[in-house]
């Protein structure tokens, strides 16, 4: 699945601008929003966040979605990823932005 996402990091060559997410193919990347179009594995991505990413598509790396992504639904993915990786906590934290 393409989902637009938020990228984490500084920008430095200690702390590189990345997607918080255990596997994806970075497609594109935008340095100024912090945002990067990714190839996500649906394996994981949960139900709940694949119909928040079909209901609000992103046109491209810079304009702004039209309905803010939740703090619930960030939840629910760090939770999905959680489970599927066998990890007592949630590890990762995607924000679909």
């Amino acid at each position: 699945m393409i989902i637009r996402l938020r990228t984490v990091g500084q920008g430095t060559y200690s702390d590189p601008f990345r997607v918080d997410l255990p596997t994806c193919t970075v497609i594109a990347t935008d340095e100024p929003t912090r945002r990067a179009l990714c190839d996500v594995p649906d394996v994981d991505v949960p139900a709940e966040v694949a119909a928040f990413v079909s209901a609000y598509p992103a046109a491209d790396l810079v304009t702004p979605l039209a309905s803010p992504f939740s703090p619930g639904l960030a939840a629910v993915w760090r939770e999905h990823l959680a489970r599927r990786y066998d990890l007592g906590n949630a590890r990762w934290h995607p924000e679909v932005a």
